[in-house]
């Protein structure tokens, strides 16, 4: 997905002198098109992410839209005092642009795992927080942002999915009878997808847009099941289960929320791909399906 995203900058770029490609060393055979097309709205900082968004920040002062690009984990912690008052505290017009989640890094180790990134983010006022689970949704972001001309976090997760083909902001896949419901985003969609397709009467949630959610459409969702469960690939108390528990409480839909594989520690084991961590934390297929079935 990140090469998708990638490529709609470039075609924006070549559009519109306002966007500026930043990158914290990263992207090698992806950003070399950028530095040769657009020598002038192009800038490698190296392996200093703090500076990638502080210069973003400058940028913004003479009238750029900057797009800064890393590792997610560290486009977001490393980074976190800049974001605060660079970003957010001045509502800058920043894209984020942060690859990996979840445990896409997977033999990399728990400093490179991507469990706690945007529930950081969603701490501080005014981002916007993206996280799509398809290609086609991918594709329209670099246009939503800039129509947006608000401060953003768009986590991608690895992979080309290409489903759920909506480019709605959030997709509600209505299952056949009175199922319950599973609600997620990013990566982990797909393998909500294939619980559906194995148990019809399963209804599945995609959420692309963390903040602000689309409220009418997440709470009708909701109202329609008495059960749903939360799939993610983040720290459920600061993720996406949290965030639906406030939205709850605040619009008073009952809906029986609970977390499924639920992740509360930095795993020392290392595994050699994702597939290993979804497995171990119940956030696989068989995973969600003991949750829902026991």
């Amino acid at each position: 997905m990140r090469g998708r995203i990638l490529d709609s900058l470039f075609r924006r770029m070549g559009e519109d002198e306002d966007p500026f490609f930043l990158t914290g060393d990263m992207g090698i055979q992806l950003v070399e098109k950028f530095q040769e097309a657009f020598p002038r709205r192009y800038l490698n900082v190296g392996i200093a992410e703090q500076n990638l968004v502080a210069i973003s920040a400058g940028l913004c002062n003479l009238g750029y839209r900057p797009f800064a690009y890393t590792i997610s984990q560290f486009m977001t912690l490393r980074c976190y005092e800049q974001i605060r008052n660079d970003v957010s505290l001045h509502a800058y017009p920043i894209t984020l642009l942060g690859t990996a989640t979840g445990f896409d890094n997977a033999p990399l180790g728990p400093s490179h795992h991507v469990l706690d990134d945007w529930g950081a983010i969603r701490n501080l006022p005014g981002i916007d927080i993206y996280c799509p689970s398809a290609v086609p949704y991918a594709e329209t972001l670099v246009d939503k942002v800039l129509a947006a001309g608000r401060p953003a976090y768009i986590r991608i997760p690895k992979g080309q999915f290409e489903r759920p083909s909506s480019l709605l902001d959030t997709v509600y896949l209505e299952g056949r009878g009175a199922g319950d419901l599973l609600v997620s985003y990013g990566g982990c969609v797909q393998s909500c997808l294939e619980v559906q397709g194995a148990h019809p009467e399963v209804s599945v949630l995609a959420i692309h847009r963390l903040r602000p959610l689309e409220t009418e459409a997440v709470e009708d969702a909701l109202r329609r099941h008495p059960r749903a469960f939360v799939v993610e690939d983040h720290f459920p108390a600061t993720g996406l289960f949290n965030t639906l528990c406030q939205f709850c409480v605040e619009r008073g839909v009952r809906t029986g929320l609970r977390s499924v594989g639920t992740l509360a520690t930095y795993p020392l084991t290392v595994g050699a791909s994702a597939r290993y961590y979804h497995e171990a934390f119940g956030i696989d297929v068989r995973g969600i399906e003991r949750a829902i079935w026991g």
